[in-house]
């Protein structure tokens, strides 16, 4: 479990010696004193009952982004909350079995995490590679999405864009494929090839994402990524409705396509990062994507030392 000695609990908490568990905190009580003991004796793991999960998940949503900004916890368990939030928000809204219609305050909750994830990464030394270290590539639509938003917060933080424009291209990334949820399962997960019907029924979720997400109220950077996702430069994508491409959905473009192909799909292995960046270039060469965007996206991956496989 992870906590900040700064924000209070409401649970109580347990040390492991061998294979029993002893009562180390009680609720409200975790304090600096216990935070020396803990480093005396070597300690670096706290344990809850499984009956306090509910308690500490309202902890880790209240205390989210103060967690993340106290260095006094290591960087790999920072990025793994992070990850491990951001997959929790993600799944309830894309793997959305009950099509719960999203709204303001969904958009909310994203534009948080999108200010987090922004500030993680441009001021914290080594988040970066340690949070991309962590990336699913085991397909599901919703844990894609939020490795395509990394990726596009990575990619626009060492761009030099600011917060406000980053966190709402992150939200659209989060998002870009909400559409998916209204695509049967027998489709998405198909091994072979698809049929003409249902490379259609595929091809209307940029589409049915906008139409999911008309209630957020999102800003018009955010809906671009949903809707233009699959657009190509050349005119050749879909849903063919762009006459213009923003940068911004560029990126996004070019970070779906990396994180798709880089993991394992029912119809696809794994491309290794150099596998992934040949494809991507070729892409590039042949006017479908930007090529200054394919080369930024790659030099950061590469530099940063952050490349998949």
């Amino acid at each position: 479990m992870l906590v900040s000695y700064d924000c209070g609990i409401k649970f109580d908490v347990y040390i492991r010696k061998g294979g029993n568990f002893f009562l180390f905190a009680r609720h409200g009580e975790l304090t600096d004193a216990h935070k020396h003991r803990l480093t005396e004796h070597n300690v670096d793991t706290l344990y809850i009952h499984s009956d306090d999960l509910p308690s500490y998940d309202a902890y880790i949503e209240q205390n989210f982004s103060n967690l993340l900004q106290d260095d006094a916890i290591p960087i790999d368990d920072r990025s793994e909350l992070l990850y491990s939030y951001s997959l929790g928000l993600g799944k309830g809204l894309l793997q959305n079995e009950g099509m719960v219609q999203p709204r303001a305050e969904h958009r909310d909750k994203l534009l948080a995490l999108a200010d987090s994830t922004f500030e993680f990464i441009a001021r914290r030394k080594g988040a970066s590679k340690s949070i991309a270290g962590l990336l699913s590539h085991n397909y599901k639509t919703y844990s894609h999405c939020i490795n395509v938003s990394i990726y596009v917060m990575l990619a626009m933080v060492k761009l030099g864009f600011d917060k406000r424009a980053s966190r709402a291209v992150g939200v659209g990334a989060a998002l870009h494929d909400i559409g998916k949820s209204r695509v049967p399962a027998a489709i998405l997960d198909k091994p072979g090839r698809l049929t003409l019907e249902e490379r259609d029924i595929i091809n209307q979720h940029p589409i049915d994402g906008y139409e999911i997400c008309r209630d957020m109220d999102l800003d018009d950077a955010s809906i671009d990524c949903i809707l233009q996702h699959h657009e190509k430069l050349d005119g050749s994508g879909y849903p063919g409705q762009a006459v213009r491409v923003p940068r911004h959905v560029r990126i996004v473009t070019v970070a779906d396509i990396y994180d798709a192909l880089t993991s394992t799909r029912p119809y696809s292995r794994a491309y290794n990062a150099f596998e992934a960046f040949k494809i991507i270039t070729k892409d590039a060469e042949a006017g479908r994507l930007d090529k200054e965007v394919c080369k930024e996206f790659m030099l950061i991956l590469t530099e940063g030392q952050i490349v998949a496989g």
